[in-house]
């Protein structure tokens, strides 16, 4: 059964991670949305400074970034 779990942060949060507690494994790697604020990063284990977050399983975070209103992508 697969645990990962995902959550969007600010992009300028990426310099702060410790990437060895997360799947996403470095900054550059991180999907971004399109003018590049926000960032996705996956773990399976929710580290204890992203406990106050929401997290999204994939299902979930599909549906957020497909929509095009949430700008993750654009229409070609």
């Amino acid at each position: 059964m697969d645990n990962r779990k995902y959550i969007i942060i600010d992009s300028s949060e990426l310099d702060n991670l410790d990437f060895s507690e997360l799947l996403t494994t470095s900054k550059e790697l991180a999907r971004k949305n399109l003018n590049e604020t926000k960032a996705i990063v996956s773990f399976d284990e929710t580290p204890a400074y992203f406990s106050f977050a929401s997290t999204y399983t994939n299902d979930e975070l599909l549906e957020i970034i497909n929509n095009i209103d949430n700008g993750w992508y654009e229409e070609e």
